[in-house]
């Protein structure tokens, strides 16, 4: 009669399952191009910043010639096809395809909501919220202008902008934007020391606001 598979066989095929590793789909012939050049393009464009240097890279493959393309087109294709055996060979062992992009979504989104509960606790618990710096009050107060000369209302163009912007401000200019967080901050210090002695608490970290966290400009 058929015989159960023995328990080292069933931790043999468990280990196999783990050794899967799904493979990564391999990158485009822009980025292939953006890999190779990223030192030159990071050093033109002024800044080590992903934005930036996207910004740049784009505007770059955009005008380069089909010849110039051209061997990075085919080695993408050569990548795709050899990503596609591999996936081939994936499944074929027992592989879920798709798997890992959904436990990645998965992790981010409790990651988020862990964010999100963080957030709603503190602002429950009637937690000051900690004030912008004086580049985020100059940059509240001039964004229309600046998303305008942007051409963009992506948060991380408009920001690499408005950066530059107050890296070139004279001190004189930035005075009244610094001179108003100076006056904030002071009020969120004394509200925070009245928060905590009726009670309130927090722990390490927790009172960093992603919208309004400071970027050294």
């Amino acid at each position: 009669c058929d015989l159960a598979p023995s328990s080292f066989e069933w931790r043999s095929t468990e280990a196999k399952m783990a050794d899967l590793m799904e493979p990564t789909k391999p990158v485009n012939a822009y980025w292939l191009w953006l890999g190779e050049n990223r030192e030159s393009l990071t050093k033109e464009a002024g800044s080590g910043k992903g934005s930036a240097v996207g910004k740049l890279a784009g505007q770059k493959w955009n005008v380069l010639s089909e010849a110039a393309k051209k061997p990075y087109g085919k080695k993408a294709e050569a990548l795709k096809k050899e990503y596609e055996q591999k996936m081939a060979d994936f499944v074929a062992a027992g592989g879920v395809k798709g798997k890992r992009k959904a436990e990645k979504a998965e992790a981010k989104a409790a990651k988020g909501g862990s964010k999100k509960a963080r957030k709603e606790a503190r602002a429950a618990s009637g937690q000051p919220k900690k004030p912008p710096t004086g580049y985020w009050l100059y940059l509240k107060e001039n964004r229309e202008a600046i998303e305008k000369e942007a051409g963009t209302k992506k948060l991380t163009l408009v920001a690499s902008l408005a950066g530059k912007k107050w890296k070139a401000m004279s001190d004189a200019q930035k005075k009244p934007f610094e001179d108003k967080a100076a006056r904030a901050k002071a009020e969120y210090q004394k509200a925070m020391e009245e928060w905590k002695k009726n009670g309130g608490g927090q722990e390490e970290g927790d009172e960093e606001e992603e919208d309004e966290g400071e970027e050294d400009q």
